[in-house]
């Protein structure tokens, strides 16, 4: 008793309160811990069960794909493949042994086209071994001519508009009538047009379609083409060439010509051959444009830009050059 009397009544207080209390709160402390603890194993629990779960769906996913690929391979091996198409591109090839000319009016320009066609059903055009193909006439007493396959002759129109002779090409006709089977696309190969002609001034609007132009000797050459265009072992007074699409390009080889005119707002690209002996070339342009040449390219040549802002930078390729700026 003297040792709780000389003790201060608050700390009497606090060994009151702990004794009477403790139990109690040991056990809510006890309580609360083991709640806890089950909340944490309970957490654990769920997530491996989540864990188990995704793996077993990601597995059931690659087996069912699995099996399902084994059933297609197998079924394919039993079955006669009739119907069966690697892709979705049908190929058609013209014949060419058997050949039909056509005479030609009088004209100007020749122009080669297409006849327009709306479909839903598929897409046409010509594919690999398409050329309009370009020869001089030895005889002038014999009239211009065009020859093409037999099995393209029905589809073919010439028709003459002004000074204008119009060659357009019926692929739709042409593809119903050769196709065998159901594509979204066709491709027709073969479509070859021979001119034996004695003056050169073309438009073609297939790009499809490569312009040849091999061993002729005339006083011009005149050519607007959106597919490549290839002049070679010719002897021409002017060459003037248009290639319309990026992606197609301009060849001259083994040719000798007084004059080639070179407007670079549509020629990208284009090769003139060493082997060539050009005595003046004419670029013109609207824009700033970068060409290499090599130093024989030709003997003289001009820049003449449509406006003030248009510039030409080159390259010249070789080893001893003269220039000459006037």
């Amino acid at each position: 008793m003297n040792r709780l009397q000389k003790k201060p009544p608050k700390e009497v207080f606090v060994r009151i309160f702990c004794c009477t209390f403790m139990p109690t709160c040991k056990t809510l402390l006890s309580f609360t811990d083991n709640h806890q603890g089950a909340n944490i194993k309970g957490c654990i629990t769920r997530n491996r069960n989540n864990m188990k779960l995704t793996s077993k769906i990601i597995l059931g996913i690659i087996l069912s794909i699995f099996f399902v690929s084994l059933l297609f391979i197998i079924s394919f091996s039993f079955t006669e493949r009739k119907n069966f198409r690697p892709s979705n591109v049908g190929n058609i090839h013209l014949p060419q042994e058997n050949q039909t000319g056509i005479e030609l009016d009088t004209f100007h320009v020749i122009k080669i086209d297409k006849e327009a066609f709306d479909s839903k059903e598929y897409s046409i055009s010509p594919g690999d071994l398409c050329e309009l193909y370009f020869d001089s006439i030895r005889d002038q007493n014999k009239p211009d001519m065009l020859f093409i396959p037999e099995a393209l002759k029905d589809f073919v129109s010439v028709d003459t508009s002004k000074d204008t002779l119009n060659i357009k090409l019926n692929l739709w006709d042409l593809c119903r009538k050769y196709k065998s089977d159901e594509y979204n696309y066709y491709s027709i190969s073969g479509i070859n047009l021979h001119f034996i002609i004695s003056k050169i001034n073309v438009i073609n609007e297939l790009q499809e379609l490569s312009v040849k132009i091999k061993n002729i000797e005339t006083d011009s050459i005149k050519i607007d083409s959106r597919g490549d265009v290839r002049i070679d072992s010719c002897k021409v007074g002017v060459i003037e060439p248009v290639v319309r699409t990026d992606r197609r390009r301009l060849t001259i080889e083994n040719c000798i010509a007084r004059t080639i005119n070179l407007d670079l707002d549509y020629m990208k690209n284009w090769d003139i051959g060493e082997n060539c002996t050009i005595c003046e070339e004419n670029f013109t342009g609207s824009k700033d444009y970068h060409v290499t040449i090599h130093k024989n390219e030709a003997g003289k040549i001009n820049w003449l830009p449509k406006n003030k802002e248009a510039k030409l930078n080159f390259t010249i390729q070789g080893d001893t050059t003269q220039i000459q700026i006037r």
